[in-house]
């Protein structure tokens, strides 16, 4: 147990939350943009962020940049209203999964009288208060990540 605790631990504060929510929306020019600050009429997006052209440069490509892939014109893909609908769906599941799995982390270690890495030899080396309160703040952060604040 103290094993799979321990990884746990170092896996949560390797991993890079950094990408969060990222919302689409178009503009009255027709132009997409990307934020991760939600917008009126803003729908949330899943994935990596994309080049998206900046109002300033709404100007049309040359046909010789224009690229038939939906990615690369930021026009959305053509899915029916019932896949996206379940898109939708499986995003919320993953995110209610995510969101559980940070909150049973946070909460094991702040249960927690001891915490231990395994350093380069397989051995336990425990934490000491400083760095098992850097672990715990580092829990919480991916809780509120995974959450919501």
């Amino acid at each position: 147990m103290r094993k799979i605790f321990a990884i746990a631990i170092a896996l949560l504060g390797s991993t890079s939350f950094a990408a969060g929510e990222v919302y689409r929306w178009k503009d009255a020019t027709g132009i997409w943009h990307y934020s991760d600050q939600p917008q009126p009429g803003a729908e949330l997006v899943r994935g990596t962020r994309l080049n998206v052209p900046s109002p300033a440069s709404a100007a049309a490509p040359a046909p010789s940049q224009a690229s038939s892939s939906p990615i690369a014109t930021n026009t959305p893909l053509p899915v029916s209203p019932e896949v996206a609908q379940e898109v939708r769906k499986e995003a919320a599941d993953a995110k209610t999964e995510q969101c559980e799995k940070a909150k049973a982390a946070y909460d094991r270690s702040v249960q927690a009288r001891r915490m231990f890495k395994t350093d380069a030899a397989g051995n336990q080396v425990f934490f000491t208060e400083a760095e098992m309160d850097a672990a715990r703040l580092q829990a919480r952060s991916n809780r509120d990540l995974a959450c919501g604040a």
